[in-house]
């Protein structure tokens, strides 16, 4: 048998193909021969005459340096090239990069402009004062800024947002950037209470970065890099961490700070006439570490950092687009809502305190509370409350990196000695649990925090002004059982709403005219409330009466009210703050793990009813379904019906598969509202609400549906628990209406306050909970470094030193405000791909080459002007993309996009050579290898979820015709 044979020009002969590429790379013939070629080349092409500047629009005849060329001068082949100015590429290839909000120059206006017709009413919108209103250029995307005030804002945070602040790109440094370097001084007196910089440095990396590190450690790192005025670490962290419960400490913090309080906890516990001893007695139930919420605030607006980016003055954000002929209300951050816009008009016009003309200003307060196990075993707990300032943007409050989160309280529970104290009865202690909520509220709403709510907190600020600052409670946000606790109602009860007098029976009406109304009438009144409460004390603490007593429930059974007193209306209520509009909605808690999961539920119970093999088959099917994006949909478990360990993104991730739901949830969590999105929000909650009563009435009628064997067992355990004794042949058939459970529940009837709320408030992410269990994970590391015992008064410590650290940090260093580490890429750039040039394995073209990447990165803009990335790998599920049709397409076929599978990612070395080449060095060509699901030829967009279409069968059953390029054996 013959074998082939592959000579080169230097006479050479090599057996492989391969071989003979790699010999050409040094062969010396080989290279005198590209040589001479390329010389060839340029002679051919030198005689071609320039063509003047008149030869048509766009085309100039390139100068050197600036100057005119002169005849007979000698110039390079591309300086003789014409070129072409200004070229863009159409308007549906370009990509648009994030702007800033505009700040200078402002346009002044008499009156504002009207805006389309909302969803929003009349008694919704801020009545603001007849002023001139002070109006920003549009910028690219046509966002306004809309001052109403009688002078433009001295303090501006808009001027130092840069493109990177915009930015959500995941990775690592950018090479352009270079990391913060602490400032290199004689005077070590500004790293008090560390010796030096040394020191200093190896705190800030014990506390500060990361928790695989302990005491030991850190005390050997010392030991070895220090001398003898090192032996003081641990008297360093005890200066850093002390409070102001701690006596007898050696040196002072030389920073005024907000520093931890120890108040012991007192409530009445009422003991009834049945009992030995009648009527109320003292117990000390805890200790409360908290902060002083003034001092907070005062600590806060002191900091130079957080001061840049800090809006002192509300303002309205509208989008002016040519093809409407008014503007629209845009809805995103809080101070840009009807909500501040109307709080801060409401202290503009109220009298002014004698004798002073300062500045006033709304400090916009944010709450979240919650429970959380700081541990996967055992029963460590943590009650945080976290306080968030809403004259912040949303886009640094949720990275925590930020340090924007203010820990103002651990609150406490009640202690298990209790029932030494009081008895069993599960109705004491229920109400003596209110009780101690409702105690540690009053003493954070201390008597100098209802001084600075009526009347101010004068603070000099950064930039040199002096302003009187008015602290305002805009929302609480939390989980539905701690929201019966702050609004002093019943779990569950009659009324289950913490926000209106709704009863039970009604809330299948959810998204109907009549419920809307019904919103509104039903409203909680504080006054009604006060008097019904009122007579049950005098009955409990003054007759004696029983807590669960006939007398007591005739008052408050109705509207479901319990006897417990409520804080915050006692305190602000006088002064015009309802706690009941505060109590915000929650989509993590109220709908995802809620009225979604109880619907996916059942209808695992109408498919097992059908067949109760068709459960295995959506288990397979959600399997199959490919994952997109860092963490927008994730992998599906093998027996996701089975929703074993399931939280609520997993749930999240389930619900993207229905139609109708799915699309409520994704308006209710778009993070930039506008009023025709809403409208289109306000027409889906009345088809959701609609299709659930249709659900109700037509599909669940129909089917006989019985628990699920899991729920079986969880009822039998449950039922043993409770009888003390192991049951028996609970198998069977036990009948379940979950779809009337999830029309009868309050977390049903929330999602008709949605739209409203928005237009209030801001978008959805603003009072989301998911915020609050993201800085769960703070409290969780800080445990780490406790000895598990008295940890939450060591928490306390650990989070001093933290903020203390961070405030060395920032005099010496500067923090920035963005993520800088999260930029793997410039944001400024379409896409990346690899640099590497290591052609082991790609294929080659000639004597050229092309080269193969794992991956892309493509960058674009979301809709809420903000800059994202998609990351393609041909490898993974993540090989999808789409792009734009022409317009002659688009009319053919009715759809804007077309979609593709990406099976390869390349570069290739170019040399241009037409009209406006520069100069012969090579520029590099990137391109994809792509698999159309329709033939299409467009710029890419960004990355695209496909699921499979189940329903049409695997394309290649018999296992012919597959395509190992195309990766198409599963399709």
């Amino acid at each position: 048998m013959s074998v082939s044979s592959y000579t080169c020009i230097c006479k050479q002969t090599f057996t492989a193909q391969n071989y003979l590429s790699t010999h050409k790379h040094s062969c010396s013939h080989t290279k005198k021969r590209l040589s001479s070629a390329i010389t060839s080349f340029k002679e051919f092409v030198a005689p071609l005459p320039t063509q003047s500047t008149s030869c048509g629009e766009g085309i100039v005849t390139p100068d050197l340096e600036g100057g005119d060329i002169d005849e007979g001068e000698e110039v390079s082949l591309a300086q003789q090239r014409t070129r072409r100015q200004n070229c863009q590429l159409p308007l549906r290839f370009r990509d648009v990069l994030p702007q800033p909000l505009p700040t200078a120059p402002m346009e002044v206006r008499d009156q504002p402009p009207e805006s389309v017709g909302s969803v929003v009413t009349t008694d919704q919108r801020p009545a603001l004062p007849t002023r001139k209103v002070f109006c920003t250029p549009p910028n690219i995307f046509g966002l306004v800024r809309q001052y109403f005030s009688s002078e433009p804002p001295s303090h501006d945070p808009e001027e130092y947002i840069t493109l990177a602040d915009l930015s959500f790109i995941p990775g690592s440094l950018p090479v352009t950037e270079e990391p913060p370097m602490f400032a290199v001084s004689s005077s070590d007196s500004q790293y008090h209470p560390y010796p030096n910089r040394l020191s200093f440095q190896l705190g800030n990396w014990y506390w500060n970065q990361g928790i695989q590190k302990s005491q030991g450690d850190y005390a050997k790192l010392l030991e070895i890099l220090s001398d003898d005025t090192f032996n003081t670490a641990d008297r360093i962290n005890r200066q850093l961490g002390a409070n102001k419960y701690d006596e007898g400490d050696e040196d002072e913090w030389e920073d005024e700070d907000a520093g931890w309080k120890k108040t012991p906890v007192s409530i009445k516990v009422p003991f009834s006439h049945t009992t030995d001893t009648p009527g109320p007695q003292s117990y000390q139930a805890a200790e409360l570490y908290h902060h002083s919420l003034v001092a907070v605030m005062r600590e806060k607006l002191a900091n130079a950092q957080d001061d840049k980016l800090f809006h002192y003055e509300p303002y309205e954000l509208h989008w002016k687009t040519p093809h409407l002929d008014r503007e629209i209300p845009i809805y995103g951050d809080l101070y840009t809502s009807p909500a501040f816009l109307d709080a801060h008009s409401q202290l503009q016009e109220s009298p002014r305190e004698r004798g002073c003309d300062l500045p006033q200003v709304v400090a916009g307060l944010m709450f979240w509370s919650d429970a959380t196990q700081l541990t996967s075993f055992g029963n460590a707990k943590l009650w945080p409350t976290y306080m968030y300032f809403g004259n912040e943007s949303k886009y640094h409050r949720c990275k925590p990196s930020c340090n924007l989160s203010n820990h103002v309280a651990y609150f406490e529970m009640l202690p298990d000695l209790f029932k030494d104290f009081a008895g069993s009865t599960s109705e004491g202690a229920t109400h003596c649990c209110r009780e101690l909520f409702q105690e540690q509220w009053n003493i954070l709403l201390d008597k100098e925090f209802l001084e600075a709510y009526a009347h101010r907190i004068v603070i000099h600020c950064c930039d040199g002004i002096t302003c009187r600052f008015y602290p305002r409670i805009f929302m609480y946000s939390a989980d539905y059982p701690e929201k019966v606790l702050i609004a002093t109602i019943r779990n569950l009860g009659g009324c289950p709403c913490p926000c209106c007098l709704i009863p039970k029976d009604w809330i299948q009406n959810m998204g109907s005219t009549w419920d809307r109304q019904q919103h509104k009438t039903l409203e909680h009144n504080p006054q009604k409330r006060g008097t019904l409460v009122s007579a049950a004390h005098k009955l409990i603490y003054e007759k004696n009466y029983s807590v669960s007593s006939m007398l007591v429930e005739s008052i408050l059974k109705p509207e479901s009210w319990v006897p417990t007193s409520n804080s915050f209306i006692d305190r602000l209520s006088p002064m015009g703050f309802n706690i009941f509009c505060a109590l915000v909605v929650d989509l993590l808690h109220k709908f995802e793990i809620s009225v979604w999961k109880m619907l996916f539920i059942h209808l695992l119970h109408i498919i097992s009813a059908q067949d109760k093999d068709l459960i295995h088959q959506l288990d397979k099917r959600y399997k199959q379904t490919p994952t997109f994006g860092a963490a927008t949909i994730r992998k599906f478990s093998a027996n996701s019906s089975d929703m074993s360990c399931m939280v609520a993104r997993n749930f999240e991730d389930l619900l993207q598969l229905l139609f109708t739901m799915a699309h409520w949830h994704g308006l209710a969590k778009l993070r930039m509202h506008s009023d025709l999105t809403l409208e289109i929000m306000d027409e889906v909650t009345s088809t959701l609400g609609q299709q659930f009563r249709e659900f109700k009435t037509t599909v669940c009628a129909v089917y006989q549906t019985c628990k699920l064997h899991k729920e079986v067992e969880a009822h039998a355990q449950c039922h043993a628990k409770k009888a003390g004794k192991q049951t028996a042949g609970c198998k069977g058939k036990e009948s379940c209406n979950l779809e009337k459970q999830a029309q009868s529940t309050q977390n049903f009837h929330a999602l008709g306050d949605y739209v409203s709320t928005i237009c209030w408030y801001g978008t959805s992410d603003l009072y989301s909970t998911e915020l609050g269990e993201l800085e769960h994970c703070s409290p969780k590391a800080r445990y780490c470094h406790t000895d598990h015992k008295l940890f939450v008064k060591q928490l306390t410590q650990i989070e001093h030193q933290q903020a203390r650290i961070c405030h060395i940090r920032d005099r010496i260093v500067h923090r920035p405000h963005v993520e800088i580490s999260e930029l793997a890429t410039s944001p400024e750039a379409h896409h990346r791909i690899g640099l590497t040039q290591n052609h082991q394995g790609d294929p080659a073209i000639i004597d050229d080459r092309m080269f193969r990447h794992n991956i892309a990165r493509f960058n674009y803009t979301t809709y809420n002007v903000c800059r994202a990335q998609d990351v393609i790998n041909p490898r993974t599920s993540h090989c999808n993309v789409m792009v734009l049709r022409s317009d002659t397409n688009i009319e053919d076929q009715g759809h804007r996009y077309m979609y593709g599978k990406v099976l390869g990612i390349y570069h290739v070395n170019v040399i241009y050579i037409r009209n406006g080449m520069i100069n012969y060095t090579p520029s590099q060509m990137e391109f994809l290898w792509i698999h159309w699901y329709e033939p299409i030829n467009q710029y890419v967009l960004r990355g695209c979820h496909v699921i499979p279409h189940f329903s049409s069968r695997r394309k290649h059953v018999d296992g012919l015709g597959m395509s190992a390029n195309t990766g198409d054996k599963d399709d």
